[in-house]
């Protein structure tokens, strides 16, 4: 009566089985080991990006790897296919924004690293938060049809107007959040969506009294504090003095009853 459903349990659980270690099969798969790149740059500087990738052959074995960049004026991709024993294939890919690389098992590459170099791009929109950024390198995996992202190295890019006035609301976001001003909130609030608007001497202004409003609003609120502990301090100097003079007329009744 029991063999029956004991034998579905145990067919369950083999598939199960099998399906896990069909996921534990395909779990590797190419990464990026090592990226180096700025956090920022200024419109129109220089910038050198370079990803190391590995696992290269899991769980394919052949396909194709595609670099991209919204780096301007590139000078051109280098890309370095290292065996294990750390000899290397240079390629490069001269003043080209795009690359292909043909990737096959059959030559037992270890790695590759990709390198690119160009200029910052103009910002086509500001944001101040997020901030706005670029796709220094995009290294894509592609099979047939399909496609898969591997790494992705964004800067953020920015101009001295722009950087001056994130700046400016920073300094201004640090004295509005010490102080509880629904005003100051608001200026700060404008700050931010002059910015994104690109509006960026509007911005400055605008946090700027965000902050003088918060200074003011810090200093009101410490003034209060200081009074209320004032107040305070004399209530409890009240009431010694008080308890001390109950004390002693209630000592002075008692020897005059004596």
């Amino acid at each position: 009566m029991n063999s029956i459903p004991s034998s579905k349990g145990t067919a369950a659980l083999v598939a199960l089985l099998i399906a896990a270690a069909a996921v534990v099969g395909t779990a590797a798969a190419v990464e990026a080991s090592d990226i180096s790149a700025p956090d920022e740059a200024q419109v129109g500087e220089e910038v050198t990006v370079e990803v190391t990738i590995t696992e290269l052959y899991e769980p394919d074995s052949d396909w194709t790897l595609r670099g991209a960049t919204q780096l301007e004026n590139v000078t051109g991709w280098q890309v370095t296919q290292t065996y294990p024993n750390g000899t290397a294939v240079e390629e490069s890919y001269e003043g080209e924004s795009e690359f292909e690389l043909e990737v096959s098992d059959s030559d037992n590459f270890e790695s590759i690293t990709v390198s690119i170099t160009g200029d910052a791009p103009a910002v086509e929109t500001f944001s101040y938060q997020p901030p706005q950024s670029f796709e220094a390198a995009e290294l894509i995996k592609m099979i047939g049809d399909g496609e898969s992202a591997i790494e992705t190295a964004e800067v953020h890019h920015y101009t001295e107007e722009s950087r001056n006035a994130r700046q400016t609301i920073e300094s201004a976001e640090a004295a509005v959040n010490d102080a509880d001003s629904a005003d100051a909130e608001s200026d700060l609030q404008n700050a931010i969506d002059w910015f994104n608007e690109g509006e960026f001497d509007r911005a400055v202004s605008n946090a700027e009294d965000a902050e003088q409003t918060a200074k003011n609003a810090s200093q009101s609120q410490d003034t209060m504090r200081l009074l209320l502990y004032g107040v305070g301090v004399l209530v409890l100097i009240a009431l010694i003095g008080g308890g001390i003079y109950y004390y002693r007329s209630q000592r002075d009744d008692y020897d005059k009853l004596r």
